[in-house]
């Protein structure tokens, strides 16, 4: 891999891992940490869950392999760093506040920089000459536009008509203001996102390879998450949930969850052996 990661993403990779975990462990043991409605604390602890057991190990071999010099290794990492971003934003936007909020600014600071950072000094050029002929670019950008365009169908289908009718969206009503963090950074960032990758990719760039593959990473991550939390959330009776938004909410992400082992496995198995430095041969 011609790409190598920084000294400084380590350390800042581990600072996430670290956080994340006290974070985790205080929102699932610590009495009243979290003051929230009642129905939305069940979805709170299923991020606590599967932060420990899904989002920290993901985070935590995609930076060992990534050391090492391996692109399957890289795109884990940056796939986890994702969904460490959008966690945390969705968490320190989402949760009333308690004596963890700096904790939660310092993971959503650690974890989009260093998500940008990993983003951006990622080989572009070698990630496409390796997914060239391999990866079936127009399924992948299909999905990819599919979901961005059924996300912001299912938004926007409870957020224009109480707007139009000047009344309150019923999920508010029902959790708290804060149940419209999750729209807010889903149609600001990922829907855009999601978009531009599909496009990138159907014209054959080499950013498109990139931002794709993390983008089925970040799914596969997120996946545990969006099926624990929905179902703890249809099935506790305080918060409406249809039957489009479930099944909208969870098959996309499981099959993320497929193409992100096909895309993974498509990468090269082979591992660099320059270990950390800086491109170039920098230290």
């Amino acid at each position: 891999m011609r790409t190598r990661i920084r000294r400084w993403q380590v350390v800042a990779t581990s600072g996430v891992g670290v956080l994340s975990v006290v974070a985790s462990l205080l929102g699932l043991f610590r009495p009243g940490h979290y003051l929230d409605a009642p129905a939305f604390r069940p979805q709170l602890f299923a991020q606590d869950v599967t932060m420990l057991v899904v989002g920290v190990p993901a985070l935590a071999i995609g930076l060992w392999f990534s050391v090492r010099g391996s692109l399957r290794g890289r795109f884990v990492w940056l796939g986890a760093l994702a969904y460490m971003t959008y966690m945390w934003a969705s968490i320190g936007l989402q949760v009333a506040f308690n004596q963890f909020f700096l904790g939660y600014v310092a993971l959503f600071c650690l974890s989009v920089f260093t998500f940008v950072g990993g983003v951006v000094t990622t080989d572009a050029d070698e990630v496409a000459e390796t997914l060239v002929g391999d990866l079936p670019k127009r399924l992948y950008a299909g999905f990819l536009l599919f979901v961005a365009a059924g996300l912001a169908f299912l938004w926007l289908s409870e957020l224009v008509p109480a707007t139009l009718a000047g009344t309150t969206p019923r999920l508010v009503e029902e959790v708290g203001p804060q149940a419209m963090a999750s729209h807010f950074i889903d149609l600001s960032i990922v829907v855009p996102a999601l978009g531009l990758s599909s496009l990138w990719l159907w014209q054959g760039r080499p950013w498109g390879y990139v931002l794709a593959g993390v983008g089925v990473v970040f799914g596969a991550v997120l996946a545990p998450t969006l099926t624990l939390g929905t179902f703890l959330l249809a099935t506790g009776g305080a918060v409406t949930v249809s039957f489009v938004s479930l099944a909208f909410t969870v098959v996309p992400a499981l099959v993320a969850a497929a193409l992100a082992v096909t895309y993974v496995t498509a990468l090269p198995s082979n591992s660099g052996s320059e270990g950390v430095g800086e491109v170039g041969g920098r230290a």
